[in-house]
C-alpha cells in the first residue's frame, strides 16, 4: 500500500515537472490591436510581415497574434487605453485621436509640407528619435508613420481652391478644422465609418484622405470629383506600453526593436506611396470620375489662404517655431537622399 502510494505520488510529482517543461516551451503570446481593415495595404505589406519577422527572428519564442479590422476594438481612440488594460499587447495607434497626450505630433498636419508618406514617415520618426516629440515616455514605439498628405474627394466640382467656399468637409481635427476654415470651407467633425453615408444623404459635400484610405473606408464609392492640392498628413505609431515591453525576454526585445526604427517607417510610407499611385492610376482611368491637380497659380492661391492657418499654429504652439523648422530641414534632407 504504502509502495502503491509512492508511485502514485512520484507520477503526480513526474507528471507537474513535465507540464511545467511544456508550459516554459510554449511560445510568449502577444496581441497586435489594428484598427484599419485586414485587407488594408500597410496591414498586408508591413504590419503582419513585422510581426512574421520577429516571431522567426526569435525562433518561435513570441507568437504574436494578428487582430485586424478593430477585431478587439474598432475605436481608433481607445487603442492606448487597451494596451493600459491589457486587451492588446501591441496597437497600431492614431495619436491625433487622444487630444492633448502628444502636443507636438501636429507639424505632420500642416497644409502642403509633407508630399508624400515616405518623406512624411521618414521625417516624423527623425524628430522622435532626436527627442522633439512629447507624450511618448511611456510608450515603446517600433515606428512613427505619416500617411501620404490628404486630397479632397466628393461630390462637387472642384477646379480651383475657390470651389471650395460654402461646402461642407469633414475634418478629423482642430488643426485640420483651421485650415479647412481658412480655406472657406464649413468643417464638419464625424467619425470615420460615417464619411460614405454622409457624403449619400448630402450631410457633408467632401472629405479630405488619400487614395488608399478612400478605398479601404468604403468612401470611394461615394465621390466622383477628385482635388489634389494637399492638405497635411494624419500621424501613425506602432506602439506597446514600456511596462509590458520590460517584462519581454531580451531577444524578443531585440528582435522588435531591431526590426523596427526608420527602416519599419520608411517601409510603411513606401507601401502607402505605392498604393496611393496605383489607386490614383485607377481613379485616372474611370470615366465617371474627375481627378483635378492643381495648376501652379492654384497651389500658390491654395498657400495663400492656409497660411494663416499654419501661422497661428506656429504662434500658438509652445514649440511650433522649433519644430516648424525641424520638419522642414529633414523633409529637405530626405528629398537630396
Amino acid at each position: 500500500m504504502l509502495k502503491s502510494c509512492l508511485t502514485a505520488a512520484a507520477v503526480l510529482m513526474l507528471g507537474g515537472q513535465l507540464a511545467t517543461a511544456a508550459a516554459a516551451d510554449d511560445p510568449l503570446q502577444l496581441k497586435f490591436a489594428v484598427f484599419t481593415p485586414e485587407k488594408e495595404i500597410t496591414y498586408q505589406t508591413i504590419m503582419k510581415p513585422w510581426a512574421e519577422k520577429v516571431m522567426a527572428d526569435t525562433n518561435g519564442a513570441v507568437e504574436i497574434k494578428m487582430f485586424p479590422g478593430g477585431t478587439l476594438g474598432r475605436d481608433g481612440s481607445k487603442q492606448l487605453k487597451m494596451l493600459k488594460d491589457g486587451v492588446a499587447d501591441i496597437a497600431f495607434i492614431i495619436p491625433a485621436y487622444n487630444p492633448g497626450l502628444f502636443p507636438d505630433n501636429e507639424i505632420t498636419e500642416l497644409p502642403n509640407l509633407i508630399h508624400d508618406a515616405t518623406e512624411g514617415s521618414v521625417a516624423f520618426w527623425r524628430l522622435y528619435d532626436k527627442g522633439m516629440l512629447r507624450g511618448y515616455e511611456d510608450l515603446e514605439v517600433f515606428a512613427l508613420v505619416t500617411t501620404s498628405p490628404y486630397l479632397m474627394h466628393g461630390t462637387f466640382e472642384m477646379d480651383s481652391v475657390d470651389d471650395l467656399e460654402g461646402h461642407k468637409i469633414r475634418a478629423a481635427g482642430k488643426l485640420e478644422q483651421a485650415c479647412l476654415t481658412a480655406l472657406g470651407a464649413v468643417p464638419v467633425g464625424m467619425p470615420i465609418s460615417k464619411i460614405p453615408e454622409s457624403l449619400s444623404r448630402g450631410v457633408i459635400d467632401a472629405t479630405p484622405m488619400h487614395y488608399a484610405a478612400l478605398h479601404a473606408f468604403g468612401v470611394a464609392g461615394a465621390t466622383d470629383h477628385h482635388y489634389e492640392n494637399r492638405l497635411g498628413a494624419l500621424p501613425f505609431g506602432f506602439v506597446m506600453t514600456k511596462a509590458r515591453f520590460a517584462e519581454l525576454p531580451p531577444a524578443v526585445q531585440k528582435a522588435m526593436t531591431e526590426n523596427g526604427g526608420e527602416v519599419l517607417s520608411k517601409a510603411f510610407g513606401a507601401a502607402m506611396d505605392a498604393e496611393n499611385a496605383r489607386l490614383r492610376k485607377e481613379t485616372l482611368a474611370d470615366p465617371d470620375q474627375t481627378v483635378v491637380e492643381p495648376s501652379a497659380e492654384d497651389v500658390a492661391a491654395w498657400d495663400a489662404k492656409v497660411k494663416p492657418c499654419i501661422d497661428d499654429w506656429t504662434a500658438g504652439h509652445e514649440k511650433g517655431t522649433e519644430l516648424l523648422d525641424a520638419m522642414q530641414s529633414e523633409l529637405a534632407a530626405i528629398r537630396k537622399e
